[in-house]
């Protein structure tokens, strides 16, 4: 393994070629396999505390439903301008109709989406209080989980939408959130049906269980689950980070890793003939919100994957996008036009 480090300044790379990868997103279709959950956000301004308890009482004026998880990765897609086709299982109750009717109603194919009755959709639900015209603030989250053994008929059919889908796919996507829609054998049926295409990964939890896919993009306590160890605190962060992930990638065997590793950029790996890149955060280290944050990132690198970028060239994409989207506040995408505009206005570009 090499034991050099790169730091890669925008500056190493033409606008002109980023701003070709970015137009060269449009239209590119992407199957996308994964965990579909309902993002809930309820917003309040205060009422007075409570009598019962030291509490705050809300009085509630907005309930929003998002497309989170690999819903929010779909929702990136399409922003960017790609074409996302999604493969999943909802529950048949109000919030996965509601997360149907999202996609459909923006044009979205939802033909490969199944409906179990028995499958209650994963629905994690943000309270947040403030002023309607002022920055609101998360008081409290909860989450409404349930687990989605499928069934044989299920896995058949799934199986069968992955190989017919990706034949007409550009790329795939594979987000894994841990409620037992993706499998281990049917990841690896897409990946086998691809037939040299990229695959991308985004595993929660259990990223060692997809090998040969093309890429994936942990963020750092995930990849340092992974590899067994501890987050990173200290002067060595950044050569225990190349540990974990040259391990990681290796571990594998896809062409690269990618590690998100929030106000301190990216990290991308590539093999054993490459030194490890690590990739300044763009914009400011000061966010509004992380809330799938990851899922945008994985969106705008597997389209500039599917575009013709390099590694390296779709990790300095997905930076924008990921700068870009961590200034916004919940469940949030980045379209065509704000990572355009991202690129033409950074001055460190050579032209």
């Amino acid at each position: 393994m090499s034991e050099t480090i790169i730091r890669y300044p925008s500056s190493v790379f033409a606008r002109s070629r980023l701003l070709q990868l970015a137009e060269g997103m449009k239209g590119r279709r992407i199957v996308v396999y994964g965990d579909i959950v309902a993002d809930r956000f309820i917003y309040g301004t205060p009422k007075r505390i409570s009598r019962e308890a030291p509490v705050l009482i809300l009085r509630q004026y907005r309930d929003d439903v998002l497309l989170g998880a690999a819903g929010n990765a779909i929702n990136n897609i399409f922003s960017l301008g790609g074409v996302p086709i999604p493969v999943s299982i909802l529950g048949d109750d109000p919030q996965g109709q509601q997360l149907v009717d999202a996609m459909a109603g923006q044009g979205i194919d939802c033909s490969a989406v199944l409906r179990a009755t028995r499958y209650k959709t994963p629905t994690k639900v943000r309270i947040l209080g403030g002023m309607p015209h002022a920055s609101r603030q998360q008081i409290v989250r909860y989450d409404i989980e349930d687990h989605c053994d499928l069934t044989g008929a299920e896995a058949s059919r799934i199986e069968a939408a992955l190989r017919e889908q990706v034949t007409s796919c550009d790329a795939g996507l594979i987000s894994d959130y841990g409620y037992g829609v993706v499998t281990q054998a049917l990841a690896a049926a897409l990946t086998r049906a691809a037939n040299g295409k990229a695959i991308t990964l985004d595993s929660r939890y259990n990223l060692l269980a997809y090998p040969g896919v093309t890429a994936a993009t942990p963020n750092e306590e995930e990849a340092a689950a992974a590899a067994g160890t501890s987050l990173f605190n200290g002067d060595d962060s950044e050569q225990r980070l190349k540990q974990v992930g040259e391990t990681l990638q290796k571990a594998l065997g896809c062409g690269a890793l990618l590690v998100t590793r929030g106000s301190r950029g990216m990290a991308l790996f590539e093999g054993e003939t490459r030194a490890p890149v690590f990739i300044p955060v763009y914009g400011t280290d000061q966010v509004a919100d992380v809330t799938g944050a990851g899922d945008t990132v994985i969106a705008a690198f597997t389209l500039a994957l599917a575009a013709g970028a390099s590694f390296a060239e779709a990790a300095t994409i997905a930076n924008y996008a990921g700068g870009i989207v961590v200034m916004k506040m919940g469940t949030a995408t980045v379209s065509h036009d704000e990572l355009h505009k991202a690129i033409e206005r950074d001055e460190a570009l050579s032209e």
